[in-house]
């Protein structure tokens, strides 16, 4: 029995034990409050101790609840408001299982080695350091700089889990494939939002939705799946290759109705990038040239309006809140935000190095800018290294992989990575829940690779000396 075994078993026996004591006391306070109260804590019980006995099944849960679990509380676009997330909450017990878990097996160790170890440090102890001195200086807001430090420092959790836990190409191929399926599903839901003559947005948003997270959310998987799509061996069913075109192809549709002009953005390096990398490049550009060619008669309106708006003249008071850069006009929203970089950069000089500290500053909806104020030079510095790290493993993990998935894999979450840079120009895309926990759960798999090949090379070699000793007549 394989020494991972042992310990699962040794970990779920003991939680077992400790459960029914746990059991009793819950069920006595159970009785004392109101039943919905009473529903939310034995779900929340329910889903601590599956969790904590079988790590798998979290991060399946995981997986499906970061785009389709309901999210309650309002918004502004401004970042004012307060939402909670059924998601916020799972994520939060299935953390808090694992760290228990690790800490009670010492074997199975809390951070497996990887090129991404230390710049997730450095950045972590930057954002810490900035928002600490922040908050001595009265500039943060100790319960909102703590919490926006917990949400960063989740993400990376997520991350370390994976690639902590997974040893096998069967995990990655069905972690893999429950992506897809979660991705299936946010796709039908968008679609069925086309009718109601609004902004696409990701599903259970509520009123106050935001369609550039959605619009970041599916062009990251839309990248992933032309990698697959585009590299030979991938698939071993034609239909299961089918179906992935036709749901990827469906998916431009509420990527384009999302009327994100970021989200539009980001799309331009993922096409240039697989016509450089792929073999069968002819597909991308025969599918760029006839969207092209059936666009000015196909697009629906809302498109076409969002791109002329970009560039419209205003009139009456509206004109007065446009910003003219290079002879063009840019319209409000735009403006708005450009004028929010120029006052960033003139606040810059007050704290250089370490910046206002996270939520020191007021609200900036631009990744690099809003680093950069809040965490000074040395911030943006460990967040570009942060970047860089990812790029380059990626990159390397891309050209050494055996495995035909796992180089498809690889490549599309380079371009993935890309195109979500890209986005970042203008959206805070790296603290963005919905797309920060696919980003570091599919980040873990890449990671792990080398190791899951080197594990499935090391089985070959055993399995090829067994059959090698085997003689005539033994069984």
């Amino acid at each position: 029995m394989p020494s991972t075994e042992i310990i699962e078993g040794r970990t779920n026996r003991l939680f077992i034990f400790l459960s029914i004591p746990l059991s009793l006391i819950v069920a006595f306070v159970l009785v004392k409050v109101a039943p919905i109260y009473a529903l939310i804590a034995a779900i929340g019980l329910g889903l601590l101790i599956v969790t904590f006995t079988n790590t798998d099944f979290a991060l399946y849960v995981l997986i499906f609840s970061m785009l389709l679990s309901p999210e309650f509380g309002s918004r502004t676009t401004r970042g004012g408001g307060v939402t909670i997330r059924i998601d916020d909450i799972i994520l939060a017990i299935i953390i808090f299982s694992w760290l228990a878990k690790t800490a009670i097996n010492k074997e199975l160790g809390l951070f497996r080695r990887t090129p991404l170890n230390k710049p997730i440090w450095i950045y972590t102890f930057v954002c810490a350091l900035s928002t600490g001195f922040g908050m001595m200086a009265g500039r943060v807001n100790v319960l909102s700089g703590f919490f926006f430090l917990i949400k960063y420092i989740q993400y990376f959790m997520i991350y370390f889990m994976v690639v902590n836990h997974v040893q096998t190409k069967k995990q990655i191929d069905n972690y893999l494939i429950s992506l897809i399926i979660t991705f299936v599903i946010v796709t039908v839901l968008a679609l069925i939002q086309i009718p109601t003559g609004r902004r696409v947005t990701a599903p259970f948003e509520g009123d106050a939705g935001e369609p550039n997270t959605l619009g970041g959310y599916l062009i990251f998987i839309i990248a992933i799946n032309l990698s697959l799509l585009l590299t030979p061996g991938v698939f071993n069913s034609t239909g299961l290759r089918r179906g992935l075109y036709i749901i990827t192809t469906l998916s431009v549709i509420p990527f384009l109705m999302t009327n994100s002009r970021g989200s539009w953005a980001a799309a331009i390096p993922v096409v240039i990038a697989y016509i450089i990398l792929s073999k069968r490049r002819w597909i991308i550009v025969g599918f760029l040239a006839i969207f092209i060619a059936i666009a000015p008669y196909v697009f629906p309106a809302s498109v076409v309006d969002r791109v002329k708006y970009t560039f419209t003249k205003q009139q009456g008071y509206a004109a007065t809140l446009q910003e003219n850069i290079g002879g063009l006009t840019i319209d409000t929203s735009a403006s708005e935000r450009i004028r929010s970089w120029r006052e960033a950069f003139n606040d810059i000089p007050k704290h250089p190095l370490l910046g206002f500290g996270i939520t020191g500053w007021r609200f900036l909806d631009a990744q690099y800018m809003r680093v950069l104020i809040e965490t000074g030079a040395v911030g943006l510095a460990a967040f570009l290294y942060l970047l860089y790290s990812i790029l380059n493993s990626t990159r390397k993990i891309f050209s050494t992989a055996k495995i035909p998935v796992f180089r498809a894999f690889a490549q599309g979450f380079l371009v993935a990575t890309i195109a979500m840079m890209t986005h970042s120009l203008g959206a805070n895309t790296f603290i963005i829940i919905r797309i920060m926990e696919p980003f570091w759960l599919v980040c873990g798999l890449i990671m792990a690779i080398p190791e899951v090949e080197k594990i499935e090379s090391d089985k070959l070699l055993e399995m090829e000396e067994r059959i090698s000793t085997v003689k005539m007549g033994h069984v």
